[in-house]
């Protein structure tokens, strides 16, 4: 497997050594300051190393290079670690831990084998701009620009990329491969910690087992429409307005779902579209920027629900929760928003201060971290305040909300649903299945008369129902999948804390209510397993990316971060270059697809002169661009100020490098 990655089993073992050095740091952190058990203080260990290093490693690279952030990262942890730990480290103890948690630790092993597998054989969900990022990143971009446009700040959740540009920089893994790696390391990592807290909460081990396994594969249940009437599903099809990647798919709905799902990077494999989660997409086709980090953190800090709140486990969870900034920025205003108000009603309740200096003591530096991170929050505080003059609001990373009555249910691929019409309100019901018990199920919780209240817990649960109401009232301009990835969140904090509930009503032995509750588990899953199952098939085939293939993996194989730095790079496919050269393409976007006129125009028959005056240094050509040349313009590049760096051919296939440079 290893050969996969890179040829230098040298960088590959400084990377693990790093790696187990700040997991060991995590693991003495989650052992000294936190309630968790032997078996469960590696794989947590593990998860607070992983978010930690991710934190810190963003933080010092505003003034250190990548790799040296990433060691300080990890050095910094471990101290941290050995500190808080002095007596427990050089006991008996740790031998023990490590004991318990081999079982734990070889299934992780072979879960993170499975997946990467897995997610070398797909390519899909925007591979053309993560990519592109991972290898800005591992080229020392950071905290990394807008790839297509290098003026501007990133707006984007990059904690993976970062973490999967340390790879390519200090592993020696290729930018595909890094960042298959680092998704497939999140979905192992999150199944683990969600085994932990589901055997803590239910005290059974195979029932620990199935919620993990429906925390998994449920998802929303638009499949259910395949056994609907066919003469209500042609109704619809005047209702219900496509959108999205279901636009690609069929022209109808009665169309998309009997078809496979049209999007690029599947391979071998063809999902159904009607297995698709329209609403709530199950954690198996979490493959997109960041994979499964927001369940994995979900998971983490219910794990890490302290009894007693004290300055350490204070301050080591504000950073998880500033990790949040850069992996899922929805997750961190609904945790914001959760928290502060079960911390107001407890302080009300209680008449006493103290649970809102807890949650002030949590979230000032939280919130201090996430504001200077970069990513979304720090671009769109830019944005609103006006701190940086020379960037247009209008433009990548801008965010405009909008009030929508009356109330509709935001979807991915049919657009927003009305619950005032008969017809779209019971597709809607349709579509989220046994959520929509799950949903008052789990709020029962929120009547507990306990005290302390589990902040954590509950502000996850106040925060996600808060935030299902505000999906029906509010939108974003020109994203509707901005909203639907907010109410994607606050849907799977719903199934995940309603399931040892579930587990408490199927210990009644009512066997119409066990019924009941296995029925409703099979019809959330389904979509999940079907679309796993066919997942499995793509594993045979590995595949770099829809974009990239083995003609361009020699160029990357020679060039990646060779070229000066300021090198510019003219590519009809600019995804490509970037992701080949590590290099900028120039300024020919102003967000992520709107592609702007001067770079479409220039497309046309550029010549090398033209590509110069534009401030291009190189140029990386296709057969298939060169053709549409005219015959003068092919005459200008063979004979005139270019000079041809490398040619290289397969078949009747071909990729040309130029040097543009003695156009000056």
């Amino acid at each position: 497997m290893w050969s996969l990655f890179s040829s230098s089993y040298g960088h590959l073992i400084v990377v693990i050594g790093l790696v187990f050095l700040f997991s060991l740091g995590g693991y003495l952190i989650s052992r000294s300051v936190f309630s968790t058990s032997a078996r469960e203080s590696i794989p947590v260990g593990l998860g607070i190393g992983f978010l930690l290093v991710m934190v810190l490693a963003n933080l010092v690279s505003h003034w250190l290079s990548l790799v040296w952030s990433f060691i300080t990262a990890t050095v910094v942890i471990f101290s941290i670690g050995i500190f808080l730990s002095r007596k427990f480290f050089f006991r008996g103890e740790m031998v023990k831990d490590w004991q318990q948690s081999l079982a734990l630790l070889l299934v992780f092993l072979f879960l993170f084998g499975l997946f990467l597998k897995i997610n070398q054989g797909l390519a899909i969900f925007d591979e053309n701009y993560n990519l592109p990022i991972v290898s800005r990143i591992a080229a020392d971009d950071v905290p990394p620009h807008f790839p297509f446009d290098p003026s501007q700040p990133l707006a984007y959740h990059y904690g993976l990329h970062l973490i999967a540009g340390i790879a390519v920089r200090l592993g020696g893994l290729s930018p595909w491969s890094a960042f298959d790696a680092v998704r497939a390391f999140t979905h192992a990592l999150m199944l683990i910690l969600a085994f932990l807290w589901f055997e803590r909460k239910t005290q059974s081990f195979w029932t620990a087992v199935l919620g993990t396994g429906v925390t998994y594969f449920g998802g929303s249940t638009q499949w259910l429409l395949l056994l609907a009437p066919q003469n209500w599903i042609e109704k619809l099809n005047s209702i219900i307005a496509l959108s999205n990647t279901a636009l690609n798919s069929g022209t109808n709905l009665y169309e998309v779902l009997v078809k496979n799902w049209n999007i690029d990077g599947l391979g071998v494999v063809s999902l159904p579209f009607a297995f698709i989660g329209g609403i709530f997409k199950p954690q198996n086709l979490a493959l997109t920027s960041n994979g499964a980090a927001v369940a994995l953190t979900i998971f983490l800090l219910l794990l890490l629900e302290p009894k007693r709140w004290q300055i350490t486990n204070t301050a080591i969870l504000s950073l998880l929760l500033a990790s949040l900034a850069l992996t899922a920025e929805y997750l961190l205003g609904l945790m914001l928003i959760g928290m502060g108000l079960v911390a107001l009603f407890m302080a009300l309740r209680e008449r006493y201060l103290s649970p809102l200096v807890h949650f002030a003591a949590l979230w000032i530096p939280a919130s201090g971290f996430a504001l200077l991170a970069g990513g979304v929050i720090s671009v769109m505080v830019i944005h609103d305040l006006g701190l940086k003059s020379d960037m247009p609001y209008n433009t990548h990373g801008s965010l405009a909300f909008e009030v929508l009555l009356p109330p509709s249910l935001p979807t991915l691929y049919f657009g927003r649903l009305s619950l005032f019409k008969i017809d779209t309100l019971l597709f809607s019901i349709i579509l989220l299945g046994p959520l929509i018990v799950l949903i008052p199920l789990s709020l029962t919780q929120l009547r507990t008369r306990t005290a302390p209240l589990p902040l954590i817990q509950h502000g996850m649960l106040s925060g996600a129902t808060v935030c299902i109401l505000l999906c029906l009232v509010v939108g974003i301009e020109d994203s509707l999948g901005a909203i639907t990835r907010l109410l994607d969140t606050a849907l799977l904090v719903i199934l995940i804390l309603s399931f040892p509930l579930l587990h408490y009503l199927w210990e009644k032995r009512s066997q119409f209510l066990q019924t009941l509750i296995a029925l409703s588990l099979i019809i959330l899953s389904m979509g999940g397993i079907v679309t796993f199952g066919l997942q499995l098939l793509a594993a045979a085939r590995p595949q770099s990316t829809v974009y990239i293939d083995g003609l361009d993996t020699r160029f990357y194989n020679t060039y990646w971060d060779h070229l000066s730095s300021d090198a510019q790079i003219f590519d009809p496919n600019p995804p490509r270059s970037i992701v080949l050269f590590g290099r900028s393409v120039g300024s020919i976007a102003a967000d992520y697809g709107r592609w702007l006129p001067d770079w479409q125009q220039l497309l046309t028959n550029p010549t090398p002169l033209q590509l110069i005056q534009k401030g291009y240094t190189h140029a990386y050509l296709d057969k298939r661009f060169w053709n549409s040349l005219t015959d003068s313009t092919k005459s200008d590049w063979e004979q005139g100020c270019a000079s041809l760096i490398e040619v290289q051919t397969l078949d009747s296939d071909f990729r040309r490098l130029y040097d543009l440079q003695g156009c000056r």
